[in-house]
């Protein structure tokens, strides 16, 4: 009786993969994409450079408000290199 289940176990995953193996056959297939023009990624390129710059300095002028505030919060004198 287990050989008759088992016989019938493998004709059905061999069913399903064949099956499985159509379907994925009859999909239409992903559009290719072009690829992007060289004007277009050395634009991109300088936009990502300009933010990373803004962005760096935007972290700068928040530390500098941060040291700032706690030491006009102290009130203690700002330290000597921002000073000058």
């Amino acid at each position: 009786m287990s050989v008759f289940i088992f016989i019938i176990i493998i004709v059905g995953l061999i069913t399903f993969g064949e099956v499985a193996s159509k379907w994925f056959e009859a999909r239409p297939s992903r559009p290719e994409v072009e690829p992007a023009a060289d004007g277009e990624v050395e634009r991109l390129r300088e936009q990502v450079a300009l933010l990373a710059h803004e962005v760096d300095r935007l972290t700068e002028e928040q530390r500098f408000m941060t040291r700032l505030l706690e030491t006009g919060a102290r009130g203690d004198a700002p330290p000597a290199d921002e000073t000058g």
